[in-house]
């Protein structure tokens, strides 16, 4: 049995390769003639100008002060906790982001979860600013 976990824990990793080795904030991405960052396979992930000047004026006047804490590209994390077709955003500023594209009202503090046709909504948004992470349980 141990075994298998640490062959699933494997693929699991493998599948997140494509995940930033670091993030950069969002000030520094604007900053940057075409905005990257590096990823842990040794590629370069690439965002949209647009996008990021979306994220800026979702953030308004409510995160602009701690804008560093805005680290991209925001992680939409696929579980099997979740369920089928359910993923997390976690961290304040991440979550008022996905509301605001989904027009919700303000739900959670720290942590949501989104369902299938929210989780399309974001993409078709936010392509190069999002990605999927694949989470294992610890438990």
């Amino acid at each position: 049995m141990e075994a298998e976990l640490g062959a699933i824990a494997k693929l699991i990793r493998s599948l997140n390769d494509h995940l930033p080795s670091e993030r950069k904030s969002l000030g520094e991405l604007l900053m940057e003639e075409k905005p990257r960052v590096a990823c842990r396979d040794g590629s370069t992930h690439r965002m949209k100008k647009e996008e990021l000047q979306t994220i800026e004026k979702l953030i308004g006047l409510r995160w602009r002060t701690q804008a560093d804490r805005l680290r991209l590209p925001i992680l939409i994390e696929m579980s099997p906790d979740c369920g089928r077709s359910t993923a997390k955003i976690r961290g304040s500023v991440y979550c008022d982001i996905v509301q605001a594209i989904l027009e919700r009202n303000r739900e959670t503090v720290d942590e949501m979860v989104i369902f299938g046709p929210e989780i399309r909504a974001i993409r078709k948004k936010l392509p190069s600013t999002t990605q999927y992470a694949f989470i294992i349980s610890g438990s």
